[in-house]
C-alpha cells in the first residue's frame, strides 16, 4: 500500500532531507575529514621526524668513524719512529714547490687551532668560532716491497716490486728500524721497472732532491712511505650550509654534509706514563699530546617543527703511534 501526502500529493519515500538534517551530516562529515586529516598530518610529521633523527645519526656516525680512524693512524713514520729520523733530500728553499704544512719536516705529527676565525683551507671558508685538526704521517703501498738486488750503495736506485703506483716526482718517505729518507723520486716508469731514484738536479713538474745519497743503504725490511697530511674542519659548502671537510695534502674534500660544529679536547702526557693526565683545548706540547676527544655536531637541515634537530656526538680516540 503506497501513503500520500494530502498537500503534494507525493509518497513519503519520495521526500527528501530535511535542512536540518543536512547541516548535522554536513558538521558529522567535516568532523569525520578533520579527524582523517589530523591523522594524515600527524603521520606526515612523524615520517619526517623520523627521517631527520636517521639524517642526524648517520651524519653523526660517519663523520665520527672517519675522524676516529685518522686520528689512531696519525703519527707514523714507519718503523724508524718519529720525525726526528727522517734525513730530508728536499729542496725547501723558497720557490721550490716545497709545503711545510704538508710534509714531515714541518714539525708535530698533531696540530690543531682552537676556535678559529677568518680562516680559509684549501680555499673552503672555514666557519668561525669551529676547532680545526691537522694529523701528519706516513701512509703505507700496499703489496709494494723493497726486492733484491735491494740497494747496493746509498746513491743506487732502489728496487721495489713491480706494478706499484708511484709515478716519477712523488715523494716518497723509506723507512727502517734505524732511519728514514725524505726524497723525490727521479725514476721514470717505476710501476714496469720497480725502480726508484734519488738524483739530484731539477725535477719537471716537482721539488728536486739537493742531496743523493740517502743515510744508509735499505735492504728488505724497509717500507715505501707516503706523507699525508690530512686536516679536518667545518667549512661552508656549496649551498650556503656546513659540512666536515677534510684537506688532503692541500686538496680539500666535502665528506658529511649537515656537520656544523667540530670542537676538540686533546689528552696530554705531561709525566710521561703512557697515559692522559688531563684534556684540554690548548695543549702546552703537541708532542705530548697521545689521545684527542672530538665532539661533532649533526644538524638535520629539516625538521616539522621548522627547527632544525641537533645532536653533538662525542667520541675518543688514541693516538696508536704513540701509545704502543
Amino acid at each position: 500500500m503506497k501513503f500520500f501526502s494530502k498537500k503534494s500529493g507525493y509518497s513519503k519515500k519520495q521526500l527528501g532531507f530535511s535542512i536540518i538534517e543536512l547541516m548535522i551530516a554536513l558538521v558529522l562529515g567535516l568532523l569525520v575529514i578533520g579527524a582523517v586529516l589530523k591523522v594524515f598530518t600527524a603521520s606526515i610529521q612523524g615520517v619526517h621526524l623520523q627521517n631527520s633523527f636517521s639524517r642526524v645519526q648517520e651524519n653523526g656516525r660517519i663523520a665520527t668513524e672517519l675522524i676516529v680512524r685518522d686520528i689512531r693512524g696519525a703519527d707514523y713514520w714507519g718503523c724508524a719512529g718519529d720525525i726526528g729520523a727522517i734525513t730530508n733530500h728536499l729542496d725547501t728553499s723558497p720557490g721550490s714547490g716545497y709545503d711545510e704544512s704538508i710534509l714531515p719536516t714541518a714539525g708535530s705529527g698533531i696540530d690543531g687551532g682552537n676556535n678559529v676565525t677568518s680562516q680559509t683551507i684549501a680555499g673552503i671558508t672555514v666557519k668561525d668560532t669551529t676547532d680545526t685538526l691537522t694529523l701528519r704521517g706516513a701512509g703505507s703501498l700496499s703489496g709494494v716491497k723493497v726486492s733484491t738486488p735491494f740497494m747496493p750503495t746509498t746513491a743506487a736506485v732502489i728496487h721495489i716490486t713491480t706494478g706499484s703506483s708511484l709515478a716519477k716526482g712523488d715523494i716518497i718517505l723509506i723507512s727502517d728500524c734505524k732511519e728514514a729518507d725524505l726524497f723525490s723520486n727521479t725514476q721514470q716508469n717505476t710501476p714496469t721497472n720497480g725502480n726508484i731514484g734519488h738524483n739530484i738536479g731539477n725535477l719537471a713538474g716537482g721539488i728536486k732532491n739537493i742531496t743523493k745519497d740517502l743515510s744508509h743503504t735499505y735492504g728488505g725490511d724497509a717500507q715505501i712511505l707516503v706523507p699525508f697530511a690530512k686536516v679536518y674542519f667545518i667549512g661552508v659548502n656549496a649551498s650556503g650550509t656546513h659540512s666536515l671537510y677534510r684537506s688532503d695534502n692541500g686538496v680539500a674534500r666535502e665528506l658529511v654534509r649537515g656537520i656544523n660544529d667540530l670542537q676538540l679536547m686533546y689528552g696530554e702526557d705531561t709525566s710521561g706514563n703512557g697515559s692522559a693526565n688531563s684534556f684540554t683545548a690548548t695543549p702546552t706540547n703537541m708532542d705530548n699530546v697521545i689521545s684527542i676527544r672530538a665532539s661533532l655536531t649533526a644538524e638535520s637541515g629539516e625538521s616539522s617543527s621548522g627547527t632544525p634537530l641537533e645532536r653533538t656526538y662525542h667520541t675518543t680516540a688514541n693516538i696508536r703511534n704513540r701509545t704502543l
